[in-house]
């Protein structure tokens, strides 16, 4: 479900992950900022529809338990730039969970890919196996006829499996 966002915008509801890390530890930036507990404060970022991209300082362990110390690092976005950041959130958003959906998809189609791989397989086999009792050349006919197609078979399986492995 989705709604309607001023300046054009939508809005999934319960997505609220950040597009970016989200935190920066109190070693990573040169300000100190002691919080309640009298810790450096962390440096977060708000991916929130009012402040997206807008840095705060907060309590480090503020998850935890810590301390609701909490200050603002920057001062506020221009609207302009707020419903861009917005829109760009939702997109980074929206192909996190295209490329889910997708790799999903590909996990099933290299499954799909395996069984028929093994049934090939041993319908090779079957055939190769019958065509020998019998002394039957018509079989041996087909198996080599299907050859080209089940080498072509297997080199598709393996570009699949390599292109699964390298996009993971």
């Amino acid at each position: 479900m989705s709604y309607y966002l001023p300046g054009g915008t939508t809005r999934e509801v319960g997505s609220r992950r950040s597009p970016i890390p989200y935190r920066i530890g109190p070693l990573d930036y040169t300000l100190y900022v002691a919080c309640k507990c009298g810790q450096k404060a962390a440096l977060w970022i708000s991916w929130g529809d009012e402040n997206p991209g807008r840095r705060y300082l907060k309590c480090y362990h503020a998850r935890s338990g810590g301390c609701n110390f909490i200050s603002w690092y920057e001062g506020r976005v221009d609207p302009f730039v707020r419903g861009l950041l917005v829109d760009l959130r939702n997109a980074v958003w929206e192909l996190k969970r295209e490329r889910a959906v997708l790799k999903e998809e590909l996990s099933e189609a290299v499954k799909k890919i395996e069984e028929q791989k093994l049934k090939m397989g041993r319908l090779l086999v079957a055939m190769d196996e019958g065509g020998a009792s019998d002394g039957n050349n018509e079989r041996s006919e087909m198996v080599d006829k299907k050859r080209p197609w089940l080498i072509a078979l297997w080199f598709a399986i393996a570009a699949v499996l390599f292109y699964h492995s390298v996009g993971t």
